[in-house]
């Protein structure tokens, strides 16, 4: 008789083991609870143990046993011989599972362990935890006594920011199965190892603060997005930094009060201005770069829902092939408008994000599931309408910090 041990987290699951292992006549010799996962880890699961024979032969406590007779001695030995039965005891392999002995505890440290987290932003999934994310969704009520407190308040801080639930949960179980009860026990330590697996999720332009990859640059998006203000702030930028000469392209022509206000930043900065009409006006006055090194060009802003208008900025933009596009996202749009935005800019080849308003709200959740779903990368981050300072270069820590409270101006 073959004996075999077969162990998963469910008695479905091991018995399906032991069918695939034995096929459907297998027989069950015994079953028990044992425990699953890291010995270290006091949160860890149970799994179940079947210990299971093969139909070849049957066991001895399964055949049918001949029935007791009143006889003894020498005469009862001869009438057993002659029945031909044989009671040899077979005894399963049985594998006896015996917890170590209790390590002691690591202390946390001052700087959290790096941790891995492969996520795929568009399907939200977390590898390790991928095969078992049903059973988790399931299960998380009746876990939720389990979780060490640390992770119970991280995870209501990121839930209250909005952040996506799916990613939540995963950070959750990463942290469960990699970090030692030390870093778990100690709330600063646990999130910022949490803050380090959120920050890297995080796509960010390559070259930005340094260099554009064309010198014209033009900004769009829809109205009210920021992209005149953005674009006084890109330019003072660039100028005191790196004593680039400025032109600024004023193509939003029609919005009331629109060349009142370029006028004003221009006269101010001392940058030059040129408005555009046409298609011609923007061949003519890209061709003028004997005393200009970078070209900001101001579009007008659309509406998401009126398909004339972006025909319009289309028809704007094939002026310029040679350029340098970023999308201008308020972080006041709710999540799905920030999206659908993108999807329909997304066709203008974008390069970066930058993202205005970050100092007018206390959530940010809709942002960083945004920014973290979205192939463009982060280019910048803006506040204000003060000209002089509050342009950031993107740094992923930065935006993490304000999912856990951090006021965006202090």
């Amino acid at each position: 008789m073959v004996t075999k041990t077969f162990k998963a987290e469910s008695t479905m699951e091991t018995l399906q083991l032991v069918q695939q292992e034995l096929g459907a006549d297998a027989i069950v010799v015994s079953m028990r609870e044992v425990p699953l996962g890291p010995k270290w880890n006091p949160w860890k699961k149970t799994a179940v143990e079947i210990v299971a024979a093969s139909p070849d032969v049957m066991p001895e406590a399964q055949k049918p046993q001949p029935k007791p007779r009143a006889v003894v001695g020498a005469a009862a030995e001869a009438r057993l011989s002659d029945t031909g039965i044989d009671f040899a005891e077979v005894m399963p392999d049985i594998e006896w599972v015996v917890e170590a002995e209790k390590k002691p505890v690591r202390k946390a440290t001052q700087q959290p362990p790096k941790l891995k987290l492969n996520l795929d932003p568009v399907n939200d999934t977390v590898p390790a935890v991928a095969a078992t994310r049903q059973k988790t969704a399931a299960k998380s009520s009746a876990d939720e006594k389990y979780l060490p407190q640390s992770l119970k308040t991280i995870r209501q801080q990121l839930a209250s920011q909005g952040v996506d639930g799916t990613l939540i949960e995963g950070l959750v179980s990463v942290a469960l199965e990699t970090l030692s009860p030390g870093t778990l026990a100690d709330v600063d330590v646990c999130r910022k190892s949490i803050a380090q697996l959120l920050a890297s999720e995080l796509r960010v332009q390559q070259g930005a603060g340094k260099y554009f990859s064309s010198n014209v640059v033009c900004l769009i998006g829809t109205s009210g997005s920021g992209k005149t203000s953005a674009i006084a702030k890109l330019a003072l930028y660039f100028s005191q930094n790196f004593q680039k000469k400025i032109t600024w392209v004023c193509a939003d022509t029609v919005r009331m009060g629109a060349i009142a206000e370029a006028r004003a930043y221009t006269d101010a900065l001392g940058f030059k201005l040129e408005l555009v009409y046409t298609s011609e006006d923007v061949k003519r006055v890209l061709q003028n770069t004997e005393d200009t090194d970078l070209f900001f060009v101001d579009t007008p802003g659309y509406n998401p829902c009126n398909e004339s208008q972006l025909t319009e900025l289309g028809a704007l933009l094939s002026e310029m092939p040679k350029r340098c596009t970023y999308l201008v996202a308020p972080a006041t749009t709710k999540e799905m408008d920030l999206f659908q935005s993108s999807a329909s800019l997304g066709i203008f080849n974008l390069d970066g994000l930058i993202i205005t308003r970050l100092d007018e709200t206390h959530t940010f959740g809709n942002v960083y599931n945004f920014s973290r779903k979205n192939q463009v990368p982060l280019g910048y981050f803006t506040t204000g309408k003060e000209t002089s300072r509050h342009l950031e270069v993107v740094d992923p820590a930065r935006l993490v910090s304000a999912l856990f409270g951090r006021e965006w101006n202090k």
